[in-house]
């Protein structure tokens, strides 16, 4: 995933005045990766140099609780744990997901009090860990329909599957209370407890929604058609 930053920055002149150095760009990287450790004590020592990640400026340092990412895009950020394995299982920043743009925070139930577990957001989805379902990514208009319904605190609860592509460009994902679906062609399919709600599908009048009427109204929003990010 990274290399050993072992060598020194080259310092030539950037191409365009209005590009940073790549010495520059690594002395911001180590500041805002220190200003970071610096706001979690409980990551500990550095367990090795800071590492660059691809061919571009953009770099991750190590420690004994977890790590801290960097890149010009997404600031520092750091991850930890059972969604730092996750990620780090898809492919890093190399994957859909990309690089961290949160730390790693705690899930909650329904009233707002934490509940064991964890998540973190990255540029291409989101990584929600539980001790009873694992770590799970939630990703595109799935991720994106789960976030107007209130995330793990939503009718839905937490993930307790990835998301996955399936024929025809189906989108889906199964959820602790239900499961949410999307395709270009039919909009979005949303189950919870038995009872579906549809903002486009036929017989979805006939359905029983568990929604409430502004969720339902912000489904409504999500017609086919609508493009997903990825």
């Amino acid at each position: 995933m990274a290399e050993w930053m072992t060598a020194p920055v080259r310092t030539e002149r950037a191409t365009s005045d209005d590009e940073p150095r790549p010495a520059d760009l690594f002395l911001v990287a180590v500041a805002a990766i220190g200003a970071k450790r610096a706001e979690h004590e409980w990551l500990g020592e550095s367990r090795g140099r800071h590492e660059r990640l691809g061919e571009g400026q953009q770099y991750l340092r190590r420690f004994d609780g977890g790590a801290v990412c960097w890149s010009s895009r997404t600031g520092a950020h750091e991850v930890h744990g059972p969604v730092a394995e996750c990620w780090e299982a898809h492919g890093a920043e190399t994957s859909i997901l990309g690089f961290p743009i949160t730390d790693s925070t705690p899930v909650a139930w329904p009233d707002g009090t934490t509940r064991p577990g964890g998540h973190a957001h990255f540029e291409g989805g989101s990584i929600y860990w539980s001790p009873e379902h694992g770590a799970r990514v939630v990703r595109g208009m799935v991720r994106d329909i789960w976030a107007l319904l209130g995330w793990e605190r939503g009718a839905l609860g937490l993930p307790v599957g990835d998301t996955e592509l399936g024929d025809e460009g189906l989108l889906s994902a199964r959820f602790e209370h239900g499961r949410i679906a999307w395709s270009s062609a039919d909009g979005p399919l949303v189950e919870i407890a038995g009872a579906e709600a549809s903002a486009n599908r036929a017989g979805a009048s006939d359905a029983t929604s568990a929604l409430d009427p502004a969720s339902e109204r912000l489904l409504g929003r999500l017609t086919p058609g609508f493009a997903p990010r990825d």
